[in-house]
């Protein structure tokens, strides 16, 4: 398969790079703050629990939600397999060998470890833990990696027989020439943003706090939460297959059947992109409601035991 698209960038949006995770973060905070601000303080206090052992750059809820990245880049590798699930998409049928990260050590993996440390019943008694704060800030990433299609699945055929890692091997190229891969053309919503990278740098400003803060409320005025209620909000085993069919129907096969590019396409992406971001953050808020109503009737079973 040759990948070869050249592409108009058009205005500001920009994905699951640092944006797309604190644009997520940012969208579940105002979500709790309108309906359980309860658990925002929760949430929010484990955040600050970190900080003191971070780097100054995810001080902030909306922040901590790119702290996994900010730990990659330190040699931290134990949980590099929990930013994605490889689920194959294999459209030739080849004979191929899946790993254990496919099988075992991936996102839905991570949710999960996070959800059984902050409720685990052996330590109600104490909140706040290392442990449990390092849990939540895995929840407010991986949240919303599993909203980013290519973090869902990994495509396999002749031209990729191992598998292209969820388009980190496929090249797309910019209108400026420059050669990307599919995977970070998609982590940054189809690279309409500054190509500088200079838009909402952390430690954020107190304007660009301003600015992640109203996008993210115009967001869900734009995306409403009741227009959602049909989806699955608990599980993430389920939200990761949605993110494997987005792929299949949507993100692949602009790629593979032409290498002419429409121009209607980047204009498409940017409502896609925009749209998961509000399903992830209330996927994320509805998680960390779930976790904190748990830790409630974990912590009345033990008071009662007294």
């Amino acid at each position: 398969m040759k990948v070869l698209l050249f592409i108009t960038i058009s205005y500001v949006v920009q994905c699951w790079w640092d944006v797309g995770h604190m644009m997520t973060a940012q969208i579940a905070k105002n979500y709790l703050k309108d309906n359980r601000p309860d658990v925002l303080a929760w949430a929010d206090s484990l955040v600050q629990d970190l900080n003191p052992l971070t780097d100054g750059k995810s001080n902030t809820f909306a922040e901590a939600a790119a702290w996994m990245d900010d730990i990659k880049e330190t040699g931290t590798s134990f949980m590099n397999d929990w930013h994605y699930t490889d689920r194959p998409i294999n459209p030739d049928g080849l004979l191929i060998k899946l790993d254990d990260q496919t099988r075992n050590i991936n996102s839905i993996y991570a949710i999960n470890q996070a959800v059984s440390v902050l409720t685990n019943t052996k330590t109600a008694k104490n909140r706040h833990t290392v442990f449990k704060a390092q849990m939540l800030r895995v929840l407010l990433h991986v949240i919303g990696d599993m909203h980013q299609p290519l973090h869902d699945t990994t495509f396999w055929n002749a031209s990729y027989p191992n598998g292209d890692q969820g388009g980190n091997f496929m090249k797309v190229q910019l209108e400026n020439g420059t050669l990307v891969n599919l995977h970070s053309f998609w982590d940054a919503g189809a690279f309409a943003f500054n190509p500088n990278n200079s838009f909402l740098v952390r430690p954020l400003s107190q304007s660009d706090q301003e600015y992640l803060n109203k996008w993210s409320l115009d967001v869900i005025k734009k995306y409403q939460f009741t227009k959602y209620n049909n989806l699955d909000m608990t599980n993430p085993t389920v939200w990761t297959y949605v993110g494997y069919r987005q792929a299949i129907q949507f993100v692949y096969p602009m790629i593979a059947n032409s290498n002419s590019y429409n121009k209607d396409y980047v204009q498409q992406a940017q409502q896609f992109c925009e749209e998961n971001l509000a399903i992830g953050g209330y996927r994320l808020a509805q998680k960390l409601i779930d976790i904190f109503d748990q830790i409630i009737i974990n912590e009345a079973k033990l008071q009662s035991e007294y």
